[in-house]
């Protein structure tokens, strides 16, 4: 990371050099001895040949180094920001203002260049009682502000390497639990990953560092929900602790809005339903603003979901956008905005423009000047009518997720060969068309599809070898309009994710070939059992939501065999004629950890042999008939005994209106 830092800062210099050829010629030295500088450091050593102490301490000079860095980069954003548009005399001023603090940066840059040398050279004295260390930790391991028990999660923490230690202060930052897409396209436009190979994908790259925390144990996937990540408490305390500490990612952080350091790069504000006050955005050079709504408690009325939020309630933040030159992330997810400036497309820098859940009635046009954007995330209930045809200029853009409703989207979206993740998007004619030129599509999910569409659709999807998400939704799922099955069809080699929702004649037998599959979702299909019992043979499933999939009054033993579902662990039911499952056999379904009914109104009996389904560590039913509830009791209910092992138990009673446990 800190590698590919130099580089795009060594790049920049130049571009400025160059730019600034009639500037002072002390700034003209400045800026080359910084260049020259860097350059002596070279290159970064790899993280796999260190030992451990030699690996905690090159993270520690790199976090200083990095830190170094990014002073740098503020004082060039404050020497174009305060120059340029002004008079000469101001301009001299701030000329000598900036070389005297490139002055001080190149000297701590030569201490960082001397320090590096002498730690190749030979260990410190804290290195060598580090090489005769046991699992024992000494008291410089303690250092959490007194908390000794968190003192193997400290140490464990320290011996991220850095990239890991970036990648879980940035999750450490929001409130609440984030979706693993939403984090990784974060984390792409934050820069927040390590230098890799040219060629590598930048979603891969996040994706391991991802799955090596959740790994180490440091993040969780929240049961039920393997899209949804949040840090492991203990961790998440230390990284509190460390930002109180003053310890940064690759950009300073800060979340309290009324007190904006001079240096902060990273700024989350959280609105609490009335109108945020900031100090003046001025001047800042802040690369990343985040806009987080608390919506627990009923802080924040339900209607500002429907309406949007008053305009004056940010309107400090709004107006703020006219200076934020370099901004580069600009998240609003959540927070129902009903519009944004026109001076949106003058965010040139842009990378990531989140605008889940808004209730916008237009984009700007403008928004086609944003030819450094990568995310385009206008997913909700309630938003424009149709993407602006500038959208159609975004080459850069990776990820376009547009909303539930039926938005226009403009011809040419074959253009946007960059695409990775396109979701959302409706069928028009000529619109399949286009999608053979996305050949890079990793994530596509396309509504209105109908059995006309087949042969067509089949050919464009066969062309994204490298498609690893699939959605198709008919247009009416209660209605005899059928899915096309896309027969013949070969399935892209690593799909993961199948969502099919919609009326099927029978299962797709190419569904059952697919060996990669981790999470299936069936809706509106209408299948006889035997159709989806043959499910249970698929190698790696993990998730399955069966939603109305299979209208069956009583679900037997053979929908899953002693064998069947070697690795599920979540199993979602949605069913109106669903009245009993009759039996479990003993050794079915070794790793369900989740079994949720949701809106089984009619189900009468939970299956025999569920309590030798040891693993389930969650049982959910929304709603819970009277009788199910008078027999699950725990006190006195006769078929209490099948669910008295599970942990967590949430019902929703019919009879009650409201929430118990048994």
């Amino acid at each position: 990371m800190a590698e590919a830092l130099v580089k795009s800062f060594l790049q920049r210099l130049s571009s400025l050099i160059l730019e600034e050829s009639e500037a002072s010629t002390d700034l003209q030295d400045q800026f080359q001895r910084l260049k020259n500088r860097l350059e002596e450091i070279g290159s970064f050593p790899g993280e796999s040949g260190r030992r451990k102490h030699e690996d905690r301490l090159f993270c520690g000079w790199t976090s200083d180094f990095v830190e170094t860095l990014h002073d740098a980069d503020n004082c060039i954003n404050q020497y174009v920001t305060k120059t340029r548009n002004r008079d000469g005399s101001d301009q001299a001023q701030t000329i000598v203002q900036i070389c005297n603090e490139l002055e001080k940066i190149d000297a701590r840059l030569a201490e960082s260049s001397c320090r590096r040398s002498q730690l190749k050279m030979t260990p410190t004295s804290e290195a060598k009682e580090e090489i005769g260390e046991s699992s024992s930790t000494t008291t410089d391991d303690v250092d959490v502000e007194g908390e000794e028990s968190l003192a193997p999660f400290e140490l464990k923490y320290r011996n991220l390497p850095s990239y890991l230690r970036s990648c879980l202060l940035y999750c450490s930052l929001f409130p609440e639990k984030i979706s693993r897409g939403r984090l990784v396209r974060l984390l792409v436009a934050e820069g927040i990953l390590q230098e890799r190979p040219a060629g590598e994908v930048m979603e891969d790259i996040a994706e391991e560092n991802i799955n090596e925390l959740v790994g180490q144990g440091i993040l969780r996937i929240v049961i039920g929900f393997e899209d949804e990540l949040e840090v492991v408490d203990p961790y998440h305390r230390i990284c509190i602790l460390k930002r109180q500490q003053g310890e940064g990612i690759t950009r300073y952080l800060v979340s309290d809005s009324t007190n904006f350091p001079e240096s902060s790069h990273l700024i989350f504000i959280q609105y609490h339903g009335d109108t945020i006050t900031t100090t003046s955005f001025n001047d800042h050079p802040i690369g990343s603003l985040h806009v987080i709504p608390d919506y627990s408690q009923g802080l924040i009325p339900s209607e500002y979901w429907y309406e949007g939020i008053p305009d004056d309630h940010w309107a400090c933040v709004r107006s703020a956008l006219y200076t934020l030159t370099f901004l580069q992330v600009l998240d609003l997810e959540n927070l129902c905005i009903k519009s944004l400036p026109e001076e949106i497309g003058d965010l040139i820098h842009l990378r990531y423009l989140g605008l889940k859940h808004s209730v916008l009635d237009e984009i700007s046009e403008s928004i086609g000047n944003l030819q450094n954007l990568q995310t385009l995330d206008i997913r909700g209930h309630r938003l424009p009518r149709g993407l602006p045809s500038g959208v159609l200029n975004l080459l850069q853009l990776r990820h376009l997720m547009l909303p539930m409703n039926k938005i226009k989207v403009p011809s040419g979206i074959g253009i946007l060969t960059n695409l990775q993740s396109l979701t959302g998007l409706f069928l028009r004619p000529g619109i399949i068309e286009e999608l053979r030129s996305l050949t890079k599509l990793r994530k596509l999910e396309l509504k209105d599809v109908s059995e006309e569409h087949g042969s067509e659709l089949s050919a464009s999807i066969m062309k994204m070898r490298g498609l690893l998400s699939l959605s198709l939704r008919a247009t009416f799922l209660d209605k005899d309009e059928l899915l096309p099955t896309l027969e013949p069809f070969s399935p892209p080699p690593f799909i993961r994710k199948l969502c099919l929702s919609g009326r099927l004649v029978d299962l797709p037998d190419w569904v059952c070939s697919m060996e990669s599959l981790t999470k299936l979702s069936l809706g509106f299909s209408f299948l006889p059992e035997e159709a989806v019992s043959v499910l249970q043979d698929l190698p790696n499933l993990k998730h399955l939501i069966l939603s109305r999939a299979c209208e069956v009054k009583v679900i037997t033993k053979e929908f899953c065999r002693v064998g069947g579902f070697p690795k599920l662990e979540v199993l979602i039911i949605a069913s109106r004629t669903l009245l009993e499952w009759t039996e479990i056999e003993e050794g079915a379904l070794p790793c369900l950890a989740l079994l949720r009914f949701h809106n089984c109104l009619r189900l009468m009996n939970l299956p025999e042999g569920l309590q030798y389904v040891t693993t389930l560590k969650v049982l959910e039913m929304i709603p819970l008939h009277p009788d199910l509830e008078r027999r699950l009791k725990h006190d006195g209910g006769k078929e209490n005994y099948k669910i008295k092992h599970i942990p967590k138990k949430q019902f929703f009673s019919s009879s009650l209106r409201k929430w118990i446990e048994i």
